[in-house]
């Protein structure tokens, strides 16, 4: 190998060459002298004890050794040259490059790369720095060598029209526990579980973990459809498998999958050989170029550097509440979409949702190796302790046995049966109905065609397989999943934890790598809305109902399967059941307020309503209350789901709020333009004023019946203000009333007399009933709250009063003021019209005269005249 070798930045420059020991295609060795040059430099000489010292010029001569071996082609310097930096100065070709080491020894001339070389900036062992064989740690190549192998793969996989897939093994093609109920349930044949569990494969690890978990059986239950699956896959892909279990996890479960090693063969890698515990990269198999390489993973979130090249696949979680048994080392997820099906059953959740992080700090903290091994052998343990699948299926023998005593009527229930009751039916727990490798197959054999068509297109000559012609597979496979969900608008409720920005979650970069727009808030346009399965009622529901059936309201496993599908699946299925209810109620109740109106031309112009022959509705914003036919959720009921779309979260307020209320009053064209000026020509005046008569009638029995009381209230022994005020206040009140009732009375005039007198009757009907009618009726409840009124009334009298005589006060004092404010103006006017302006302007003249050496005599003669008669005019006695 060919190598030009430079000067290094050890040197002292500037340098000059002063001789060369050796020519031109002669061998060298490492750490032979191969020039001499010389620096100078400046030496402090001297007495330093009598401060006598000065600095000298010196001159140093040394030799420059070689950093390796091989043979000298050709120098880049010469004899007498000054050199004042680094640069090449000779080509050398190299006896062994060392680009594959292994073990710390070069593996082609099996020297010691370990060796210190001092005549070198560099380790030897940096000439080999990638790993990038599968089961090797040991064996590492140059860049160089990296780069010939992977366009020799890439040729390889050209010629036979092939990509490279990197598999994930837990819960993407297969699910592990070690639950020691599955053991038992495959050698049960009367067991529900046993049609289940009894493909279900065993093995046993050397170096499992320890204590309690050590030595068990790990049990492998393959996704359906797995063997059809990788055969047709693997003539388009050549498959690798990466897993975050041991090797010799990794290794008996590609036994397992692929007995032969047909699919496979040794290209498995561990977390043993990962390098990292935390995260996956295809740095590790594919230093160079990832152009050709897919991965298909059930997680996102451990592949921070390849997102655009992975699948993502539905979880397949066939051991209910184990989830993946090799998780304890991945990050915990922020936000997970769960199915609803995928509920947490004996006390075990399948993988709950971390804590939302810091804003500040949103890093990942990995903990060390020797506590997440702790973490993770304690979670086995917990397994075999705790039995999760036996727990499932003991709760539902429960269920099914109560279920078949409410179903079983017996004939006559005065006879005693001597016949015992037959055994009642047992539902499995354990369910395998899993299709998302049906879809997987399909969307993997559209992306190899969609590459293979860019290729040929970018290639002048297929035939002549060009690596500089190659796609990116991950710009392709970007491009087909955005074609998706195009379209959609889509709104999350209830699905990101409170706290984490609903943009940067998981779901929500799934959502828009699909193709769809991500919205924070229910709008007209809004196509969807996904709701959690579990907490439904939220505020963002409430707000939708009054949209359907534009919009659709589903639960999250709608989402779900449009990943899955890559596709916008049918909504029906998924839709959050109760709803139709109540749009009806919400349909019916708008209808009895709807009011229409035709407009005409000249009312369209002067008032800006809509066109002629178009209607204006009144619909009521807020919708009525909603219970849905869901599961009950643990908690309070009543509290609304704190919502996820915003960072900070989103308060639902069960009651609603009153800006809510005045909102509906707001008329809507067919245009869904608002006008609320025009709403209130709709709005039905003569149903406020019966209320209202009827709460001042209902105020004046009141009075009526508390008269004594008042009296001492009004009373007052220690002085008249606070009497007056209030008398004041209650003036005010009623003529603020009479003038309510005037107006009111008015706009009343212009209803329908057939309408204005069913509403008359309904409203003293209504009255009558309160006041008068059976039952405790509104004075009772009044004669109840009639002290703690008294009180309260007493109070904001006394606070009215205070109020009112303050303010009296303020405006005696201000009058006042204003007084003598004008008294003074009136006496500065009249001074002013008795001013003598002749004398005035003659002072002002004689001022003007004045020279500097006269100043202080006329200043003099000026104080005099004015305390004589020389202001005159300006004094009171003229």
């Amino acid at each position: 190998m060919v190598k030009t070798i430079q000067l290094g930045s050890r040197l002292r420059y500037p340098i000059t060459i002063t001789k060369l020991y050796k020519e031109p295609n002669q061998p060298i060795k490492k750490k032979e002298a191969l020039f001499q040059y010389s620096f100078k430099w400046k030496r402090t000489v001297g007495d330093n004890i009598r401060g006598e010292t000065w600095e000298a010029e010196e001159t140093t001569y040394a030799d420059w050794s070689s950093p390796s071996d091989g043979e000298l082609k050709s120098w880049k310097i010469r004899v007498g040259q000054e050199i004042s930096r680094d640069q090449d100065c000779m080509v050398v070709k190299e006896s062994c490059s060392h680009d594959v080491q292994f073990g710390g020894l070069c593996a082609i001339c099996g020297k010691d790369m370990t060796e210190v070389n001092w005549a070198a900036e560099s380790r030897d062992m940096d000439r080999a720095p990638i790993n990038m064989v599968h089961d090797q740690t040991h064996l590492t190549v140059s860049e160089t060598q990296a780069q010939k192998t992977e366009n020799a793969l890439q040729r390889r996989l050209l010629q036979h029209r092939k990509l490279s897939l990197v598999v994930d093994l837990d819960q993407t093609i297969i699910h592990a526990c070690i639950d020691p109920t599955v053991g038992e349930w495959q050698k049960d044949p009367s067991n529900p579980n046993y049609p289940s569990v009894r493909n279900v494969k065993s093995f046993q690890l050397d170096d499992g973990p320890r204590g309690v978990a050590n030595n068990c059986w790990y049990y492998i239950k393959m996704r359906p459809g797995l063997e059809d699956f990788l055969k047709k896959i693997s003539t388009m892909y050549e498959l690798h498998v990466y897993t975050m279990g041991t090797r010799a996890y990794a290794q008996n479960v590609a036994r397992i999958v692929d007995p032969e090693k047909k699919l496979f063969g040794n290209r498995v890698i561990s977390r043993d050989e990962n390098g990292n515990m935390y995260a996956k990269s295809l740095q590790r198999l594919f230093p160079v170029s990832t152009k050709m390489v897919v991965i298909i993973d059930d997680r996102a979130d451990v592949w921070p550097r390849n997102r655009p090249n992975l699948i993502k696949v539905s979880p397949y979680d066939f051991f209910k509440g184990i989830g993946d048994i090799n998780s304890g080392f991945l990050p915990k997820q922020q936000d997970l979409l769960t199915s609803s099906a995928a509920t947490t059953n004996g006390g075990l959740a399948r993988i709950a949702p971390a804590p939302a992080p810091d804003k500040e700090d949103s890093t990942t903290v990995e903990p060390p190796l020797e506590k997440a091994l702790e973490e993770q052998e304690k979670t086995l343990e917990k397994q075999i302790k705790d039995r999760p699948l036996q727990a499932l299926q003991e709760q539902q023998d429960k269920q099914d046995e109560e279920a078949e005593r409410a179903s079983a009527t017996p004939e006559n229930d005065n006879t005693e049966s001597t016949t015992p009751p037959p055994p009642y039916h047992r539902h499995q727990v354990l369910q395998d109905d899993d299709r998302e490798l049906v879809f997987l197959e399909d969307h993997l054999t559209s992306l190899h065609k969609s590459f293979f068509d860019a290729y040929e297109q970018n290639s002048s000559s297929p035939s002549s397989l060009e690596t500089q012609s190659i796609p990116d597979v991950g710009t392709i496979l970007t491009n087909l999943k955005s074609r998706a969900l195009s379209g959609c608008k889509i709104v999350l409720s209830g699905i990101v934890p409170i706290g984490m920005d609903v943009y940067r979650s998981e779901i929500g970069i799934q959502v828009a790598s699909f193709g769809a727009e991500l919205r924070s808030s229910v709008t007209r346009d809004v196509t969807h809305l996904v709701v959690s399965s579990q907490r439904p009622r939220t505020k963002k529901v409430r707000q939708a109902i009054r949209f359907l059936p534009k919009i659709k309201i589903v639960n999250q496993d709608w989402l779900a399967a449009c990943f899955s599908e890559w596709k916008v699946v049918d909504e029906k299925p998924y839709l959050i059941e109760g709803l139709e209810e109540a749009q009806k109620k919400l349909s019916e109740k708008v209808q009895d307020a709807e009011a229409t109106e035709t407009v005409s031309d000249a009312d369209d112009t002067d008032s800006g309503n809509a066109p002629p022959g178009k209607k204006r509705i009144l619909r009521l914003k807020s919708p009525p209350r909603v219970r849905f036919a869901t599961a009950a959720v643990s908690g309070n009921d009543d509290d609304d789901d704190e919502d996820d779309s915003d960072t900070g979260g989103d308060d639902d307020d069960e009651d609603g709020d009153m800006d809510d209320e005045l909102e509906a009053l707001k008329p809507i064209d067919e245009d869904g333009q608002l006008s609320p000026i025009d709403g209130l020509k709709t709005f039905n005046w003569g149903s406020a004023d019966e209320e209202l008569a009827e709460f001042l009638e209902s105020g004046s029995d009141d009075d009526d019946e508390d008269e004594d009381n008042d009296d001492e209230d009004v009373e007052d022994d220690d002085g008249d203000e606070d009497g007056q005020a209030t008398t004041a206040q209650v003036t005010t009140v009623t003529s603020i009333t009479t003038t309510t009732t005037t107006t009111s009375t008015k706009r009343k005039a212009d209803d329908d007399d057939g309408e204005e007198e069913q509403q008359e009757e309904s409203s003293n009907k209504r009255r009558k009933s309160l006041l008068g009618g059976p039952g405790p009726g509104l004075s009772s409840l009044r004669n109840e709250l009639k002290d703690e009124d008294a009180e309260a009334t007493t109070a904001a009298v006394a606070e009215a009063a205070g109020a009112a005589a303050a303010a009296a006060a303020e405006v005696q004092a201000q009058a006042a003021q204003d007084a003598q404010d004008a008294q003074d103006a009136d006496d500065l006017d009249k001074e002013f019209e008795e001013l003598d302006e002749e004398a005035l302007e003659a002072d002002f003249l004689a001022m003007d005269a004045m020279d500097e050496g006269d100043v202080q005599e006329q200043q003099v003669n000026g104080d005099g005249n004015e305390n004589g008669s020389g202001n005159g005019g300006v004094s009171e006695n003229g």
